[in-house]
This record gives structure tokens, C-alpha cells and sequence, in this order.
């Protein structure tokens, strides 16, 4: 059950910032809290902490609604850094994530165990409000062949370097793409593994020469021998 909060007194918001907050006032944590619909509400609109970087927010059993009202908040505006796996966010919240202005900043995005399908990955891929972002984890989501394509071919990821997209059903079609990797030209490093292991997109990645360019990939791929 979610507590009791009295929304006409905002003063719980400064004591979780007070709790989670480092010394060095550059990461705030609010990791674990529950929230719910009206929570997020006041959060979006009561909660800024200027100068943080690294912002945690892993279970803290976010939603889409959630998500719609949190985008907008002021609160992700300077964070460089952002955690928020291990919640309940779809294709509908990382769709709001992606058109926010707010996450302009973001270098580091978390999102491994949430519930992404192939139209929140097109979402990510296509925002521009993303461009600084240099990891992606999305490991343990639902993106499927559609969303990892989206992701091989974006325009907008330029300074991508790290993604993890490991257990996400992608198949044959997903992982052609991921061989050709036609975006992500500065990506070094690719997780892969745990997906459908189908021969036809394994062999393909096995042969990719732009993956064996990268200095870290990891897939179910079957490995040359030496």
C-alpha cells in the first residue's frame, strides 16, 4: 500500500531530498520508494534539486501514467546519469521519456526489467532529445526484432557507445539488423545475449565485420576457433 501523503504540505518532498541526497549534492537517490499516480503528480511538480547528476530511481514501481506526469519535471533537467530499472514502464513511458525536453542532458540511461516494447525502442531511437546519450541498457524488456532495428539504424543515437539489449526476444530480423549496425557509429560496445536462438540471425552476427570492430560483444553466437 502506497502511504499517506498530505499534498497540501510538501515538506515530505524535502525530507526524501534531504535522505537521499550526497554530501557532495550531485546525486540524489530515491531508490525504492513507492510511488503512485498522485505522488508522481507532486513530485513533477514540487520536486527540483538543481545541480545533480546521478539520479536513482530503481523500484520505485513506475508506471505510464506515472511516467507522463514525471517527463515534464524539472527534477531530470541537470541529470547526466539516470537509473530506473526494475519498474513497471512500457512503451507508453519511455515514449514520454523520449519526447521530454528535460532528459536533454542524460549521458547514462537505466532501463533494464521494465516492460519496453518494440514501440518505446522506436521512441528512444528517434529522439532527439537523446543525442548525449552514450550507454543505453535495456536489457530485460520486451523490444523485439522492430525496436532493435529501430536502435541499429538511429540517426539520433550519434554518441552511443554501450548498449545492452540482452533478453529482449530479438530474432533473425533484429539481429540482421544489429550486424549491419547502420547507425551507432561510435558504439564500442553490444550485449546480445539471451535472445531467440535462431541459426540465421546468429550466423549473421558471428560474420558481422562491423561487430568485430567493437571492443566488447556478447551474444549467443557460435565463436571462431582460434
Amino acid at each position: 500500500m502506497a502511504p499517506k501523503v498530505n499534498f497540501e504540505d510538501l515538506t515530505w518532498i524535502r525530507r526524501w531530498v534531504k535522505k537521499g541526497l550526497s554530501k557532495d549534492k550531485k546525486t540524489l537517490d530515491l531508490s525504492n520508494r513507492r510511488f503512485n499516480l498522485q505522488i508522481a503528480i507532486e513530485v513533477a511538480e514540487g520536486m527540483a534539486v538543481p545541480g545533480i547528476e546521478t539520479l536513482y530511481m530503481h523500484g520505485c514501481w513506475l508506471k505510464d501514467p506515472y511516467m507522463e506526469e514525471l517527463a515534464e519535471s524539472d527534477l531530470f533537467a541537470p541529470v547526466k546519469e539516470l537509473w530506473m530499472y526494475e519498474n513497471s514502464i512500457g512503451s507508453d513511458g519511455a515514449q514520454y521519456l523520449a519526447e521530454s525536453e528535460k532528459f536533454e542532458n542524460l549521458r547514462y540511461l537505466s532501463l533494464y526489467s521494465n516492460k519496453i516494447g518494440p514501440e518505446g525502442a522506436v521512441a528512444l531511437a528517434e529522439s532527439p532529445h537523446l543525442s548525449r546519450l552514450e550507454t543505453l541498457d535495456l536489457s530485460f524488456n520486451k523490444v523485439g526484432d522492430a525496436g532493435a532495428a529501430a536502435l541499429a539504424q538511429s540517426k539520433h543515437l550519434n554518441r552511443l557507445k554501450v548498449l545492452h539489449l540482452d533478453a529482449n526476444g530479438i530474432g533473425a530480423a533484429g539481429m540482421a539488423a544489429l550486424a549491419e549496425c547502420s547507425g551507432l557509429r561510435n558504439l564500442t560496445a553490444l550485449n546480445l545475449t539471451y535472445n531467440r536462438m535462431e541459426p540465421d540471425g546468429l550466423e549473421l552476427l558471428a560474420a558481422s565485420s562491423r561487430l568485430k570492430q567493437l571492443e566488447i560483444f556478447k551474444s549467443d553466437a557460435p565463436q571462431e576457433d582460434d
